[in-house]
């Protein structure tokens, strides 16, 4: 098993810096093109979604990307109060100033968990392998 461990600061740290850093350990570990999309896409949506709808004091951010046998695991944590929230059942149109990440996490990923821990909120993310 390989393993990326990102600890984030949200206000020195950019997008592109986390997509540098993932993308790069995704291709090392010869994980298949639409998967890293997939895998991208649902980490930056997760760590914006910190960013944009917790509060000011919540600047650090762990990402663990953990490449196991069958399937990679995508860990997020951060020191804001857990609020429940459940993925909508259809897309949210363009209108709506959110969701839509919360729907394409639920979508692309195999499983989506989401809980409460003593520091702060755990959000873990896993997408089996496909066969190559």
């Amino acid at each position: 098993m390989n393993s990326l461990q990102m600890n984030l600061n949200l206000q020195l740290m950019t997008p592109e810096q986390i997509y540098d850093e993932v993308e790069a350990f995704l291709i090392a570990n010869e994980i298949a093109s639409l998967q890293r999309f997939k895998l991208m896409l649902c980490i930056l949506e997760a760590v914006n979604n910190v960013s944009q709808h917790c509060p000011d004091n919540t600047e650090d951010v762990t990402l663990l990307v953990q490449n196991n046998k069958d399937n990679i695991v995508v860990d997020i944590l951060d020191t804001a109060e857990f609020v429940e929230l459940s993925a909508p059942k259809k897309c949210p149109t363009n209108d709506r100033p959110n969701g839509r990440g919360l729907w394409i996490m639920d979508q692309w990923m195999d499983k989506v968990n989401k809980k409460a821990t003593v520091l702060g909120t755990h959000l873990r993310l896993s997408l089996e392998k496909a066969a190559i």
